[in-house]
């Protein structure tokens, strides 16, 4: 056949990669992604499903089989019970499924990072990128089926999508802040922490804008931004006034009892005072604002757009505020929906429905066809996702108010009670220690000058916006084509300093600290860190670093430094040189004297090697040489605890962490099942106790049986029946003879002596050689058997994983008859019949004169009582062993 032009010029003979063109920029990144991936999938099955995540798997499980769903804020948004069930939908429901949303929204995250080379440069992106890789938050909770990881991904992009409208003033960037802060208020209350972080910012920014413009009358802008000053000090005071006499309030003073605060809050008259009057100061200078430098000026800036864009979408919810300092019902699930009253809808109503008017009325006003496309978006996700689609019509008001008023309640809850500190001082040098030492470099730089400016608007054809390329060069921006909004240089240095600053502040101050929340406040701390270390790449002069033989540096730095850190060991630990001639001394005193001749001969190597360097090239080498093996050891951290220690307590990422002993015990009980049933018929019984996480390890047993607090007989018929610690004595004259017992833990919870520090504990942390050698370790290894030796009631006591406290046991009981039928070495044993209670055909029942307790729930209930005494006074004294205490009683069986 002739070949014509057209099967010349065939698709098929296009290039695949015509569009990519392959550098080392695309190459290293590629690979970062391709690590993302392989590290959040690699062993995502064995760990155990720990506490949280048992409810957002099951009723996600529930939700896949049709049986619905309600959404209740204290299982947070609707999303991810959603999204996993779709994962079920498409692989099936085990525990690799359910983790696989959290791990494709973990993964692009990492892949987003490229979107932000043009604000953290080329150089900034690729270790923000790397250091998303190996951070161990965002690796563990990548892994995890909780809302972490998509919140990360949701961060990155409303950071991203603010910077772009500030830059270009594009509408599309307002539709991706939309998107994203909709999806975040579907999957986690956290949602009104970066959204009043957003507002904040953008109200600092419009006020920096008014501020330093041109003014017609020079003294009306001072008269302005004084107000503004002194306003918002006057708020900042009141707010610290607020906190210091809430706080002394909640001390309970020796012999006097502590009052009950009115609806849940303090509100002492200072506060309010100093509040009242920084609120008049703001008030003073919006009128000015708007009188000498006009409206029209104010609504042509970019954060003016996205503070009426994002304050009118939220403005509804916000109405949670006054219903609940009013001390009025705020229903936060659908039963509590369809328990309204009419009183009660017309309380709800008198907030709710004069917010939504004023949010459409200012939305209008602002920008009538943004505001309407926005509201569109916002609406269609946020109804389609609270109401199940269309089959839960509660779940809009339990979204729309009822989401932020259970967490208003629950921040006097203070579930966890931990300390002010936890993330500062614990979780952030523990895990993320890299992070924030970049955050503060980051600071640091800011503080000499060095501000952040993009290199360049990328033009279409890079990958970025149409347009032309625009050049930005010392702050000055080329023209804009005329169909196109002006270009400005966006405030990303500010942005990401004030993030970090302020998520660590706000959960900080937030009545619940749990770990999984320090991924809220590592995010803006990798941001920052790329950007530095970034800097600190980029202008060190990589080829006098070469010329000058700079290659032996990294020969003789990592020596000068391993040479310190031995020489500090030896001086500040336990094993101090010169102190005697027996062996053990005479090698610490030969330890420290070759750490010291290290540190003399390679220090002596670095100042001959440096001396004709400039104090800033050295100080970035070195500065790099140390982060490097900080990334080293942050990747190790990273691997330890994802792939090592997921199911251990010594872990302090985790909380109330579900043990590996779960699935040791569910692996039993699928053998025994499958050998004896062929399948999953076998009857298994579990109580409260163990419901988590047996609910969902047991959905496919179809004979499963649940019973709750109360064993009964009834239970001797099945195989298998897994009891928690507090339900020991209930079940043991069930089960009697007749089955084998096998203990595990259940549920632990991370070593938390880090609370109540004082001054004397820190200090001698920091004076005490054998104390600081054990912290360091469980810094390092997670090894708390030194530690274990320096405190306790009894020093010298054993710390390890399996005599872990705190933690919560269970116990899997067995039938002993079985042992005939699953016996695997060929001749099956002789099984005599057993019998739980030999005892029980022979027993007499004697009516009792008088019955005290019982299982229904009065007063006196019992958790295995073992001893009575009877006093002069004819009143009853009971040693009840479950419940560690002595009950008294009246004669007449009265508590």
């Amino acid at each position: 056949m002739q070949m014509t032009e057209e099967h010349r010029h065939s698709w098929l003979d296009r290039p695949v990669f015509e569009w990519v063109k392959i550098n080392w920029e695309i190459l290293l990144f590629a690979a970062i992604v391709l690590l993302a991936i392989a590290s959040r999938f690699y062993k995502l099955e064995p760990r155990v499903m720990s506490h949280d995540e048992n409810s957002h798997v099951y009723y996600s499980w529930k939700l896949f089989k049709g049986q619905g769903f309600a959404h209740d804020p204290l299982m947070h948004g609707p999303f991810q019970f959603h999204i996993v069930a779709l994962s079920y939908f498409l692989f099936g429901d085990d525990d690799f499924t359910a983790r696989i949303p959290a791990v494709l929204f973990s993964i692009a995250t990492v892949w987003f990072i490229w979107a932000y080379r043009r604000y953290l440069g080329r150089t900034g992106a690729l270790i923000a990128a790397l250091l998303m890789l190996i951070s161990p938050y965002m690796l563990f909770y990548g892994r995890y089926v909780r809302n972490e990881a998509f919140v990360a991904l949701y961060g990155v992009v409303m950071l991203w999508s603010i910077l772009r409208y500030f830059e270009t003033g594009r509408a599309r960037y307002l539709y991706y802040l939309t998107t994203v802060v909709v999806l975040h208020l579907v999957t986690k209350e956290t949602s009104f922490i970066y959204i009043a972080e957003a507002l904040v910012f953008l109200l600092i920014i419009l006020i920096q804008r008014i501020s330093f413009a041109s003014w017609e009358d020079p003294s009306k802008r001072r008269i302005f931004a004084y107000s503004v000053l002194g306003g918002l000090f006057l708020l900042a005071l009141a707010l610290g006034t607020f906190m210091v006499l809430r706080n002394a309030a909640a001390v309970p003073q020796p012999g006097v009892e502590a009052p009950a605060p009115a609806g849940g809050s303090t509100s002492p008259l200072l506060p309010l005072v100093l509040g009242g009057a920084g609120l008049a100061a703001l008030l003073v200078a919006m009128v000015v604002g708007l009188r000498w430098y006009g409206l029209r000026r104010i609504r042509e800036e970019r954060s003016f757009d996205m503070l009426m864009l994002l304050g009118t979408l939220v403005l509804p919810q916000l109405s949670a505020f006054p219903v609940f300092l009013a001390g009025w019902n705020i229903p936060t699930n659908a039963s509590e929906v369809l328990a309204l009253t009419t009183e009660n809808i017309m309380q709800l109503g008198a907030f709710l429905i004069p917010l939504l008017a004023l949010s459409v009325i200012l939305g209008l006003w602002w920008n009538r066809r943004e505001w309407l496309i926005n509201a569109a978006i916002f609406y269609a996700i946020f109804v389609v996702f609270q109401t199940t689609v269309f089959t839960n019509g509660a779940g809009f008001f339990t979204g729309i108010i009822g989401s932020l008023g259970y967490w208003l309640k629950q921040q006097d809850v203070n579930r966890g009670s931990q300390p002010w500190y936890y993330y500062a001082l614990v979780q952030m040098p523990v895990y993320e220690f890299l992070p924030m030492l970049g955050t503060w470099l980051a600071f640091g730089l800011t503080a000499m000058g060095v501000r952040l400016v993009p290199a360049r608007l990328m033009s279409e054809s890079e990958g970025e916006d149409p347009g032309g390329t625009q050049a930005i060069e010392a702050g000055r921006l080329t023209d804009a084509p005329s169909n196109e909004p002006r270009l400005e240089v966006p405030p990303t240095q500010f942005l990401l300093l004030f993030w970090a600053l302020t998520s660590l502040v706000a959960f900080s101050y937030a009545g619940e600290k749990m770990p999984w929340l320090t991924v809220h406040i590592t995010l803006p701390a990798i941001l920052n860190a790329g950007w530095a270390i970034g800097y600190l790449i980029d202008t060190t002069n990589w080829r006098s670093f070469w010329d000058r033989r700079g290659w032996l540096a990294l020969i003789i730095v990592p020596v000068f430094l391993a040479s310190l850190a031995a020489l500090s060991g030896s001086l500040m630990g336990t094993h101090i040189p010169f102190q005697g001639q027996t062996l053990d001394q005479l090698r610490d005193t030969s330890t420290f004297l070759l750490a010291l001749f290290g540190v003399l001969v390679s220090g002596t190597a670095l100042l001959f090697l440096f001396k004709q360097w400039s104090l800033g090239q050295v100080s970035r080498i070195i500065t790099l040489f140390i982060l490097g093996f900080l990334a080293i050891l942050t990747a190790r951290t990273a691997f330890a605890s994802s792939y090592i220690n997921y199911d251990r307590a010594n872990e302090l990422l985790v909380y109330a962490h579900s043990a590996e002993g779960v699935k040791q015990a569910l692996s039993q009980i699928e053998d025994i099942s499958r050998r004896t049933t062929n399948g999953l018929d076998m009857v298994v019984a579990f109580d409260n106790e163990t419901s988590y996480p047996y609910w969902w390890y047991l959905r496919n047993y179809p004979n499963q049986r649940f019973f709750g607090a109360e064993p009964s007989r009834t239970l001797r018929d099945a195989p298998a029946i897994l009891v928690g610690d507090a339900n020991y004595g209930k079940i043991e004259p069930v089960v009697g003879q007749a089955y084998y017992k096998f203990d595990y833990i259940r549920l632990w919870w991370p070593n938390q002596d880090y609370f109540d520090l004082t001054w004397d504990r820190i200090w001698n942390a920091l004076t005490d050689p054998l104390m600081r050698e054990a912290i360091f370790y469980i810094w390092l290894d997670r090894d708390y058997s030194r530690y274990g030796k320096l405190v306790g009631p009894d020093k010298g006591r054993e710390v390890n994983l399996t005599t872990w406290s705190p933690s919560a046991h269970m116990r899997l009981y067995l039938r002993k008859d079985l042992a005939a039928q699953i016996w695997k070495y060929g001749v099956a044993p002789s099984v005599e019949a057993t019998v739980a209670d030999p005892y029980e055909k022979n027993q007499l029942v004697v009516q009792a004169d008088n019955l005290i307790g019982g299982p229904d729930g009065k007063n006196g209930i019992f958790q295995r009582p073992r001893g009575i005494a009877v006093a002069p006074d004819g009143s009853l004294y009971v040693a009840d062993t479950e419940s560690h205490r002595i009950q008294h009683f009246t004669p007449d069986g009265e508590v």
